[in-house]
């Protein structure tokens, strides 16, 4: 989002979405371009990015229409992950946006969690592109992974330690779907994944994988009926 043409096809593809939560990974913000981005629809943009220069960057876009009181945020000075914390009709939530290195992911992604849990509360959501397929069976069209199933469990205990389920999974036990494809290996992963807390599952109504578009990953959508929303 750092190139002026990308960002408009990024920015317009976010609004035909209309989401009310956007967790985004990638961004290429440079820190300077990311604190001036405006938009009609997402009014409210938080950050992760490194300092002078435009490599990885996460973000969080809330929409214009969500009421919200945003209490508190918690920023990667690496661009790798942010976390936030706000009250929707006057139930406390915690979201967060996380992009996972492409090596050595169980033991960060336990350091991450170890830092989400510290600052979680109320109910959570984290999403974002973990660089790992977690279960290679279903999750990638070869049936197999380069990490260890040993450093797949470790990541699965960790998530499942913090009360997070798989949130596209747990409505879609069985299926095969992908959000990357990867030419050097010609196959299919799902490599990102939104992670809710086991009490919101209750409330999801609906979880899809969009197609691949203007964007090397497709985006993975949840759709779930806020607790204590007025009719």
């Amino acid at each position: 989002m750092n190139a002026p043409t990308k960002r408009r096809q990024v920015c317009h593809m976010l609004k035909k979405q209309n989401a009310d939560v956007l967790l985004l990974q990638e961004t290429h913000f440079r820190s300077d371009r990311a604190l001036r981005l405006g938009h009609m629809v997402y009014n409210q943009w938080f950050h992760s990015t490194t300092p002078d220069s435009a490599s990885i960057g996460v973000s969080i876009a809330l929409h214009k229409g969500l009421p919200l009181e945003v209490h508190s945020t918690h920023v990667d000075s690496e661009g790798r992950y942010i976390f936030i914390t706000e009250v929707i009709y006057s139930e406390l939530y915690t979201f967060g946006s996380v992009y996972v290195p492409n090596s050595t992911q169980a033991p960060w992604i336990k350091k991450m969690l170890n830092e989400f849990q510290s600052f979680a509360e109320g109910i959570s959501v984290l999403g974002g592109e973990l660089n790992v397929a977690l279960f290679p069976d279903v999750d990638t069209s070869l049936a197999r992974s380069s990490v260890s199933q040993k450093a797949l469990k470790c990541i699965t205990d960790n998530l499942a330690k913090l009360g997070l389920v798989d949130g596209w999974r747990s409505m879609h036990p069985s299926t095969k779907d992908y959000t990357y494809y990867s030419p050097a290996h010609a196959s299919y992963q799902r490599l990102d994944y939104v992670f809710v807390s086991a009490s919101l599952l209750p409330y999801c109504r609906d979880a899809s994988i969009g197609p691949l578009t203007i964007l090397d990953h497709a985006p993975t959508f949840i759709k779930f009926l806020l607790k204590n929303t007025p009719k």
